[in-house]
């Protein structure tokens, strides 16, 4: 099996990979790893990566509109020269790729896509506390020029940051039906795991016993994960925008966002009285963004 995992940044992603890799494991499955068999895997083990452990080993995949690379970080970057033998080498491959015509037709490769979401105002506050961590302020200082806080960069880049959200989220809501994609929802996670690993496994149609579950649930608990991953896993709280955000601020994410949020159920008030959750059937006269993302992108630099 070849399992892609997507999702904008800070929306999760990290605590679904391991709960996905986690998955694997006690599954039997293969575990198949592509870029542990690369001439860099060696040299990276010697670089100072701190985000998380295991960084390294994940299998980073980003697609652009007219090619592909595989990465580590932000160091390392390479094409990748044959996409069926990349897929066939990685039984899971993280990617924050907005989607794109050539995105699509990549994804369509892989046996299952699972793309996590969380509440865009959330995200927003995550994202720029994250950027001006040591890893992120060592390998990514262009992202942080001018701003030396992150109430700051939050402030300056809120537009940026939410817009990224709704056509990241809206690009892939459209190919649904094309990637037979399983959405995850962070708050859900918090709010019920036990259901929401039932789901991912039925998606995958793995079956485990209770005492895999088991073990599952408290390795990816936030807890047990935050002791190896300070630099990553900071708060993981469930609706701190209402706290945190201006009045004003919290009026300039609806004023671009309200379409979405009400469609996944999200508050369109201060009030945090619901959960997210797919619609049945996307209605036919909505407008989903086309999926541009400009701040919150894999960079060139």
């Amino acid at each position: 099996m070849h399992i892609l995992k997507i999702g904008l940044h800070k929306s999760g992603n990290f605590w679904l990979h391991t709960i996905l890799h986690n998955i694997i494991e006690h599954s039997g499955l293969e575990y198949k790893s592509f870029i542990q068999n690369q001439p860099i895997y060696e040299l990276a083990k010697t670089w100072d990566l701190n985000q998380f452990p295991g960084q390294i080993k994940n299998n980073c995949l980003d697609i652009t509109k007219n090619t592909a690379f595989y990465r580590i970080s932000n160091i390392f970057r390479y094409p990748v020269d044959d996409m069926d033998d990349y897929i066939n080498s990685s039984t899971l491959v993280w990617s924050h790729s907005q989607m794109s015509s050539n995105a699509l037709s990549i994804m369509q490769k892989f046996d299952k896509v699972i793309y996590i979401i969380r509440d865009p105002r959330d995200v927003s506050i995550s994202w720029s506390n994250f950027v001006f961590t040591y890893y992120v302020r060592r390998y990514y200082p262009f992202l942080t020029v001018d701003e030396t806080d992150s109430e700051t960069y939050l402030n300056n880049n809120l537009t940026t940051i939410i817009s990224d959200w709704m056509n990241h989220v809206g690009g892939y809501l459209k190919h649904q039906k094309d990637l037979n994609i399983h959405f995850v929802f962070y708050e859900r996670l918090l709010d019920n795991f036990d259901r929401e690993l039932e789901k991912i496994l039925e998606y995958l149609e793995i079956d485990l016993d209770e005492k895999a579950k088991g073990e599952i649930q408290e390795k990816v608990s936030f807890n047990y994960m935050k002791k190896d991953s300070q630099n990553h896993l900071i708060k993981g709280k469930l609706g701190q925008w209402a706290e945190i955000l201006t009045d004003a601020q919290k009026e300039k994410v609806l004023e671009i966002t309200t379409p979405l949020l009400k469609l996944l159920s999200y508050p369109v008030n201060n009030q945090i009285d619901s959960l997210p959750e797919l619609p049945e059937k996307l209605p036919e006269n909505i407008n989903l963004p086309d999926g541009k993302v400009v701040l919150m992108k894999p960079s060139n630099h």
